[in-house]
């Protein structure tokens, strides 16, 4: 059974209307109209899978007004759905008497737009980042590297997602949250 199928026969079963696109499942939210723009494009992955995030870069990049969301799918053929988008981040500042624990040219735009960032280890990520409204890291950073599959992102936003966090991706200079989603 193919990827697209487990996902379409998933989303079908609970109750969505999904139509086949050439670059994923188009779904319509509930009550909403199937004639114009999709609620969401789904692409799925499977749980093993290298992570390869090129079509969810172009999906990104196309600027529609459209969820891009993920169906992983585990070796029952139980799918979990996640959001991703991409992040641009805000200039801030550092409060006073704070300072970054880290120098990581991976996380170096974000010490030039004043966030502080520290250890992530005691949440399973790199790093942990604080604007200079919070008290509490909203973000926990996880930069990828080569041979990280789908169930390690879905391991970090689940324990994010159980801490209050905003799971972040840092990507070859790019940035994207990543949440799970109950379609």
């Amino acid at each position: 059974m193919s990827n697209n199928y487990t996902v379409y026969k998933d989303l079908k079963e609970r109750g969505l209307i999904v139509k086949i696109d050439d670059s994923g499942l188009r779904v319509y939210d509930r009550m909403t109209e199937t004639k114009g723009q999709a609620s969401a494009i789904v692409l799925p992955k499977n749980f093993d899978e290298q992570i390869d995030f090129s079509n969810i870069f172009e999906e990104l990049e196309k600027g529609l007004d459209r969820r891009v969301q993920i169906g992983i799918i585990d070796s029952d053929k139980d799918v979990v759905y996640y959001v991703i988008r991409g992040m641009k981040w805000p200039e801030t500042k550092l409060k006073e008497g704070q300072k970054s624990t880290i120098a990581d040219d991976e996380v170096k735009e974000l010490l030039d737009k004043g966030y502080q960032i520290n250890s992530g280890l005691k949440f399973g990520t790199h790093y942990r980042v604080y604007n200079y409204e919070s008290n509490h890291a909203p973000w926990l950073i996880h930069v990828i590297k080569e041979g990280i599959n789908w169930l390690d992102i879905a391991r970090m936003v689940r324990v994010g997602h159980g801490v209050n966090k905003t799971i972040v991706l840092a990507y070859k200079q790019k940035w994207l949250s990543i949440e799970w989603i109950k379609p």
